[in-house]
């Protein structure tokens, strides 16, 4: 009996040391482990990100004639500066073409006065001879009703020049005219050269020696690869935070350089693309730095400065939580108990934002909080070499 005894003590030491073991590793398990991090002072900037295309300040398109190109000076990706020839046309002699015009000009206006001369004697004369015939029928003498027909008859010869007539040389002197100013612009654009009115590099030529330019399109392209901006577009909301005179970061892969916004349009641009009509807002950027590897057209990653603060409160961005009616919790790590803290936010980067009220310095916030992550809870912090749990 008192062997038995023994044993059914064991068994029950047994069982209520596993009951208490499982109770106790149950509890330990349900307890969550979080990551911290502390609530510090320092400088908050926040930036715009956005892409836009590599252009040149100094960009010049030359039509020249559409006259034959006599000698074609550059090719693409030549070098220039100001004052170099960079095409010659075959010209010819269109003085004497002017001259012709004038002449005929000229003759049109004399032709147009003299009939306008002869059509004033007409009227003059019709009124002189009414003027008579009105006396003489007054008159019962037989010498003055004699004469009378006469005069009647020598009234009825006469017509003024119809206004048809006189229209149709007036449209002649038009013409003249037409073809006079004509002659004297073929004369001011017959350029022998095109001169190079700005320094930079040679981007297109649309031209070749012995073919007449067609003048619809610039027969050659000088840009200035040294002095380069970018153009963006901005939506309705991001448009709003863009100012003259903001601080920009360029970015082409690994390469970053600084900029300035040196334009916004005053008016908004709407474009037509697949997914329907567009509405956005041109800026320019001028690149401030030597930037030898960026390239006309390409595409770039910009940076727009739109606000910056110092000295202020700051948390990682991703210890906010953001609930509805736009509150904004942090939970505070007080020795182990969770501690739920509303905060006032304000300006925020990528990875961090300021705390304007409800934590203070030095306090240990936890990232990413979970639903789990309530307050009064009791957590455990986590160290280097653990897992974090979310639970």
């Amino acid at each position: 009996m008192k062997k038995k005894t023994v044993i059914y003590i064991l068994i029950l030491i047994v069982i209520v040391s596993g009951v208490f073991w499982m109770r106790n590793n149950r509890k330990n398990k349900e307890i969550i482990t979080v990551k911290t991090a502390a609530a510090g002072v320092g400088e908050i900037k926040s930036y715009l990100s956005t892409s836009g295309i590599v252009k040149s300040k100094n960009y010049k398109e030359y039509y020249g004639t559409q006259g034959k190109i006599k000698t074609l000076n550059v090719k693409v990706g030549d070098k220039v500066n100001k004052g170099d020839t960079l095409l010659t046309y075959e010209t010819q002699d269109l003085s004497l073409t002017v001259k012709q015009a004038e002449i005929q000009y000229e003759n049109a206006v004399l032709q147009r006065n003299d009939l306008y001369n002869q059509n004033k004697t007409v009227k003059d004369k019709i009124a002189e001879l009414d003027k008579e015939i009105a006396q003489l029928e007054k008159s019962s003498n037989q010498l003055d009703k004699t004469k009378l027909e006469a005069l009647k008859q020598q009234r009825n010869s006469l017509s003024p020049i119809s206004q048809e007539k006189l229209k149709q040389m007036d449209n002649a002197v038009n013409l003249a005219k037409i073809s006079l100013d004509t002659a004297r612009k073929n004369l001011q654009e017959n350029k022998a050269t095109i001169v190079a009115e700005n320094a930079g590099v040679v981007t297109a030529v649309n031209g070749v020696v012995g073919a007449v330019s067609n003048g619809m399109q610039p027969v050659i392209v000088v840009q200035d690869t040294e002095n380069l901006k970018v153009q963006v577009s901005l939506g309705k909301y991001d448009a709003k935070k863009v100012k003259l005179g903001q601080e920009v970061n360029i970015v082409d892969e690994n390469s970053r350089y600084k900029g300035k916004v040196s334009l916004i349009d005053p008016a908004a641009t709407k474009t037509q693309s697949m997914s329907g009509n567009e509405t956005t807002l041109g800026a320019e950027i001028d690149v401030l730095d030597k930037a030898e590897e960026l390239k006309i057209d390409f595409d770039v990653d910009v940076e727009i400065l739109t606000g910056q603060v110092a000295n202020v409160l700051k948390v990682p961005i991703e210890s906010i939580k953001a609930e509805k009616g736009n509150k904004n919790l942090i939970y505070v790590l007080q020795g182990d108990i969770v501690k739920e803290k509303q905060v006032k936010t304000g300006i925020q980067s990528d990875t961090e934002i300021e705390i304007k009220e409800g934590i203070n310095k030095g306090d240990k916030v936890i990232l990413n909080p979970s639903a789990s992550i309530i307050d009064g809870i009791v957590v455990k912090e986590f160290k280097e070499g653990e897992n974090a749990s979310g639970k």
